[in-house]
């Protein structure tokens, strides 16, 4: 066992059956996750086979399994270890039969395909004229996000989406698919058929402040049914995915169930950052009771508080930084929206100082280019997907009345519209049979097909994950669909250089400096949180944000009184005071 401090010790060597590890900033926790599972295997003598551990992020996966090769070798390969939805694939993909799925064959639908798809269904159903919902898409939305959070169905009877979401659902099964979304929706439907062939018994929970009702229930079904230990971590002051389900209350609402450690000692900030981060979350009501204690021994570095620092500002700030020779591979831009980044990342470009915004490939994939590239290989994995063949209809050369004649043809033969294409005398098919063809093969004949500069960006974005990665089109469309804003940033020496990212995709991630843009009232807080009543959902975003600074900490603040000429010709001035959390910090 590597150097542990106490608390970290008391925490890895636990026999509790159900240990709650409180893990604030800093604390070393992904360090305890690693120790822990090592103990597990070279001292209480467990098979790795027999360890389940779910991460929030791939990334956090890849830097877990990395340390665990390092600190007990090829054993971690034995581990099963990923997110909750990358996870929740390979067991439909190994046991799909179960469901009545095509294991093999499956895809997963992104969120611009699912919304696509959902408006063709609502259309046809009349729920949708093209214009404007018949049920408001605000409601729709809701029910559809009830499901995938909480694994709750509309009812049958009183829901008015009630038949627009049954058609969805069957269009997937219909096309042997799933949603990201019902990926854990399928994981659920499908333990208890496959209880006997999983060996699991000892189950381990990374951030878990930060996962929804129907991941609860599949950690307690997986803990309960196979009588498993379960061993989370987390710490309630850093949920910051409330808006997309996260219950951090079930932890306090659920405290009692729980042997709790507390992992106290922050390594890696300074300490009036430390002292700074404390005095802020102290204002939260709903958490349980913890105080982060500095390690590391104060300097002349720290908490900084920038007024009048807006896009302007704040970009030649950074490139008289960049002239002064700073090393801005150390620093990371943090604000609260994409907003304010894409602004700051327009000027900086113009002062030609080197950065990556996060979330731009992201952006990418979630476009309709994109989209309709990848459906060309999600036919190659699954031609029983229909849709995917509606998204390439026209880039193949059908007609509409091609179109239809050939899903009537499918209906006649029992077949999906693709397989009734392959038998008419298109010039494709044959090329796109194998489902273990190299992927550059495909890129290159359907850069030959398609020949349109709309598609490049799709086509480099494939090429830069196979510079990184080997593997089929099947192994690329399961990284794909689980693919998260961490994923863009590299860790090649070339993509060194200053990041700017939103504070939600910074989570787990920490920096020499953080600039915190735009720390103004209306901002962060949001003014949502401010007429909803969740500042405290904004003060642990703000605490997130924060703890993510080793040595610097600045504070940026956008002008407080700003004025602007509207077309009537009238001046009118905009107060955006300083934000609150910065009194309550500082």
């Amino acid at each position: 066992m590597i150097t542990l401090d106490a608390q970290q010790k008391e925490a890895v060597v636990t026999s509790s059956t159900r240990a709650l590890i409180l893990a604030g900033a800093g604390s070393g926790k992904t360090r305890v996750l690693v120790e822990r599972i090592a103990h597990l295997i070279e001292n209480e003598h467990v098979s790795p086979y027999e360890i389940l551990a779910f991460t929030f992020t791939r990334k956090a996966a890849g830097e877990m399994k990395n340390r665990l090769l390092e600190r007990i070798g090829t054993q971690a390969h034995h581990i099963t270890m990923g997110t909750m939805h990358s996870i929740a694939l390979q067991l439909i993909k190994r046991f799909g039969e179960f469901l009545g799925m095509k294991p093999k064959n499956v895809t997963v639908y992104g969120e611009w395909e699912s919304q696509y798809m959902l408006r063709e269904v609502a259309f046809d159903l009349g729920y949708y004229d093209g214009k404007k919902w018949k049920v408001p898409k605000k409601h729709i939305n809701a029910m559809f996000a009830d499901y995938y959070e909480r694994g709750i169905e509309p009812d049958e009877f009183s829901d008015p989406g009630y038949a627009l979401f049954r058609e969805f659902i069957g269009r997937c099964a219909e096309n042997n698919a799933v949603t990201y979304g019902s990926l854990l929706i399928g994981m659920k439907f499908l333990l208890p058929l496959i209880t006997e062939y999983l060996q699991w018994k000892y189950v381990l929970v990374d951030e878990v402040q930060d996962i929804d009702t129907l991941q609860w229930q599949i950690i307690e079904h997986v803990t309960n049914a196979l009588g498993a230990s379960l061993f989370i971590v987390g710490d309630i002051d850093q949920s910051i995915f409330e808006w997309r389900g996260a219950i951090p209350e079930y932890l306090i609402d659920h405290s009692s169930t729980f042997d709790i450690y507390r992992l106290e000692t922050n390594y890696r900030s300074r300490p009036d950052i430390v002292a700074a981060t404390n005095q802020l979350i102290r204002h939260n009501t709903h958490r349980l009771d913890k105080t982060m204690m500095a390690r590391r021994e104060q300097d002349d570095k720290g908490v900084f508080e920038f007024g009048g620092m807006d896009s302007t500002a704040l970009a030649e700030y950074l490139r008289m930084l960049a002239d002064g020779g700073a090393q801005l591979k150390d620093f990371a831009v943090l604000a609260r929206t994409h907003v304010l980044l894409e602004k700051l990342s327009m000027l900086l470009t113009e002062k030609g100082v080197n950065h990556v915004r996060v979330g731009e490939k992201a952006k990418l994939t979630n476009s309709e280019e994109f989209r309709r590239f990848h459906a060309f290989l999600k036919l190659i994995v699954n031609p029983y997907d229909n849709f995917s063949f509606l998204l390439i209809r026209d880039l193949i050369g059908l007609s509409r009345e091609e179109y239809n004649l050939i899903r009537k043809w499918a209906v006649d033969a029992g077949e999906s519209h693709f397989q009734a294409w392959e038998r008419s005398e298109g010039e494709w098919q044959t090329r796109f049979k194998e489902m273990d063809i190299p992927l550059n093969d495909v890129i290159d004949v359907l850069f030959e097909g398609l020949r349109d500069d709309i598609f490049l960006p799709s086509m480099n974005f494939i090429a830069q994950w196979m510079e990184s990665a080997a593997g089929t089109i099947s192994d690329y469309l399961d990284w794909l669909a689980t693919y998260d804003v961490q994923d863009e940033i590299a860790e090649s020496a070339e993509q060194l250089q200053l990041m700017s990212m939103t504070i939600h995709a910074a989570k787990g991630l920490e920096w020499k400096t953080v600039i915190l843009a735009g720390c103004n009232e209306g901002i962060i807080p949001s003014k949502q949180s401010l007429n909803n009543g969740g500042v405290e959902a904004e003060r642990r975003l703000m605490y997130v944000a924060m703890t993510r600074a080793e040595d610097t900490l600045i504070m940026a603040v956008r002008p407080e009184v700003t004025e602007s000429v509207g077309k009537d010709g009238k001046v009118r001035i905009y107060e955006n005071p300083a934000s609150r959390f910065l009194r309550e910090a500082l």
